[in-house]
């Protein structure tokens, strides 16, 4: 044969002779990542542990090549004990790389052919969005949402799929740099799922299911933040006989022209009067609510801010709190003064 049983497949990998299932795994991962071809590793080395993992990987061939290594095995090795290493260093490698996949398949692609498949638990959750105005996310707002899931199929009946006899899954060769290796894949016929639907006798596409529009009524709290998410539960995709997905919305906040937020603090600005700023005094300042007073003290700068506290955002929860309203005032001058303002400003310019 063209593989050495001689190889010392705990050397190779870096383990210990009393290394677990979990740490031959972590540790192939490691080298696997560190060796790939793709990744400018050796694609000798890169074979030498792999053909390593699938030894040790594997129980009963991990037993029978350490019964090897102690003489368990006459002259014949491991061909006379029911386990064929034939192929493993050569171009015509027939053995089982699912593993090998499932550990590998998420780090380059995929192309280990997908590895294991796995059967759905449940129907798919969706995510939708929804703009709302800054005032709607300040004061909360109901509103309505028109979407498209997935429903079971009135009267359609499950079968177990033939093509895969249920399992979900099918053995197919691929060609690979190392030859040809054999994997698993979602079976075509049930992707994946191991069943097939008809009714009145014909096979229904897309397990049983079908496209179905739907309205919602979203109840979205005051003081949500931009970005935030709102679950619906068993609004999703249906899966026949499976517990049905989730609805996620995420709300996308609207910029205003007259307010900002910080954490939960609101942002804007006011035009006041140069008297008010330098003889103090009280201006009502837009509110997403209505409207609110703004004391503001004697001698306040141009451009200061001036806090008006629970003002702010609210948010639901345990430990929640009103932040607060945040005005940067602003001098408003008149193109043209009236008598009693006229009066006023030479009185301060005599006093100053």
């Amino acid at each position: 044969m063209d593989f050495d049983p001689q190889k010392n497949y705990y050397e190779i990998l870096g383990v210990g002779e009393d290394a677990s299932a979990d740490e031959i795994k972590k540790v192939f991962r490691k080298a696997a990542v560190k060796h790939h071809p793709d990744r400018g590793g050796s694609k000798e080395k890169f074979q030498e542990i792999n053909e390593a993992y699938q030894v040790l990987s594997d129980q009963n061939k991990r037993q029978q090549y350490d019964a090897y290594r102690k003489g368990g095995f006459g002259a014949g090795g491991f061909g006379q004990g029911g386990f064929d290493f034939g192929g493993f260093g050569g171009g015509g490698a027939q053995f089982d790389f699912g593993d090998i996949g499932d550990l590998l398949g998420g780090m380059f692609g995929g192309g280990f052919g997908g590895g294991r498949s796995r059967r759905k638990t449940r129907g798919d959750d969706l995510e939708k969005q929804i703009e709302i105005s800054f005032e709607e996310a300040f004061l909360g707002v109901k509103k309505k949402m028109a979407y498209t899931r997935d429903i079971v199929i009135e009267g359609a009946t499950q079968e177990t799929c033939g093509h895969c006899n249920g399992t979900g899954r099918v053995m197919q060769q691929v060609q690979s740099f190392m030859g040809v290796i054999q994997t698993q894949a979602a079976c075509p016929k049930c992707h994946g799922t191991g069943t097939i639907f008809k009714k009145n006798g014909k096979e229904l596409e897309n397990g049983g299911v079908m496209p179905h529009k739907e309205i919602i009524e979203l109840d979205i709290p005051a003081g949500i933040k931009d970005g935030a998410y709102l679950k619906y539960a068993a609004r999703g995709n249906d899966a026949a006989g499976l517990p049905t997905g989730d609805l996620y919305v995420k709300i996308n906040v609207a910029p205003s022209e007259k307010y900002s937020r910080s954490g939960n603090n609101l942002h804007t600005k006011a035009e006041v009067s140069l008297f008010d700023l330098v003889l103090g005094g009280e201006v009502q300042v837009p509110h997403p609510e209505g409207k609110t007073t703004v004391k503001i003290p004697k001698g306040t700068q141009i451009g200061q801010k001036v806090r008006v506290a629970n003002r702010g955002f609210g948010e639901k929860g345990l430990f929640s709190h009103r932040g607060d309203m945040i005005v940067e005032l602003q001098v408003h001058i008149p193109k043209k003064l009236s008598k009693e303002q006229e009066k006023l400003r030479k009185n301060l310019q005599e006093l100053s």
